[in-house]
Parts: C-alpha cells; structure tokens; sequence
C-alpha cells in the first residue's frame, strides 16, 4: 500500500538535485570566469602602464593603445574600458591607469544568490615614468 504512494518519489528527488548540482555547476564556472577576466584585466593595466611609463612622447596615449591592445580579442570581457589616472610625461612622473571589464553572467537567477558582483572586474597599475635628464 505505502509502494503505491512513493511512486514518483525517485523521479522527483533526482529532479530537485540535478536542478542544484546544475546551479553548481554554473556558480564554479562564473567564478572561473571572474577569476579568468581579472587576471585578463590586471595583466593589460600592467602592460599598458608599462608602455606609457617607456614612451617618450604622449604616455597616456601609449598606455592606452597598449591596454586596449592587450584586451582585444579576449573571450570572457565585454565592454572593457581603460582610464588615465595620471599621466606622467615628466621623468620621474607616475603613470596610472584604471582597467575596468564586465563579464557575463551565465547563471540563471544569479543576482539572487550573490554573483551580480562576480560581473564585473578592474584594475589599477602604477609605473614611474623613465627617461634621461639632459
């Protein structure tokens, strides 16, 4: 008799913890992802804060074309953007710049659970500006 009742039961319970190891799933792999883009991020702010501390005419406009440069074709970012924080010039000088990406949320229902910050991620790298004095 109590056969009869628990018919469905197996089904049901397979469902409910397919539906959250799924949601597991996803949660690992949009943090694989956040980490993945900063690291993207980090590496084009150094990159580019490097190319405008080398450069001997216009800084800024080198470490932005280096940043940018360093971001394109990446997968995981979308809508990357580069930020002049200070922009050197002087021997001596520092050269600052922000990188700032999104990344895609992949989870469904994700700002419920806490990954809407895990969309977005920056960066800052700071470099003296080289040269020679006369």
């Amino acid at each position: 008799m109590f056969k009869k009742r628990e018919k469905g039961q197996s089904a049901v319970e397979f469902a409910l913890v397919v539906a959250m190891a799924i949601i597991m799933f996803l949660g690992m792999m949009q943090f694989g992802m956040y980490l993945y883009g900063l690291s993207i991020v980090e590496n084009a702010a150094r990159n580019g804060a490097r190319a405008g501390s080398v450069a001997q005419a216009c800084p800024a406009c080198e470490a932005t074309a280096a940043a940018q440069s360093a971001l394109s074709g990446q997968p995981v970012i979308r809508d990357a953007s580069v930020s002049v924080l200070a922009p050197g010039g002087v021997v001596g000088s520092i050269v600052r710049i922000r990188v700032t990406a999104h990344i895609p949320l992949i989870v469904p229902g994700g700002d419920a659970f806490g990954l809407g910050r895990l969309t977005t991620v920056s960066a800052e790298s700071t470099f003296r500006q080289e040269g020679w004095r006369p």
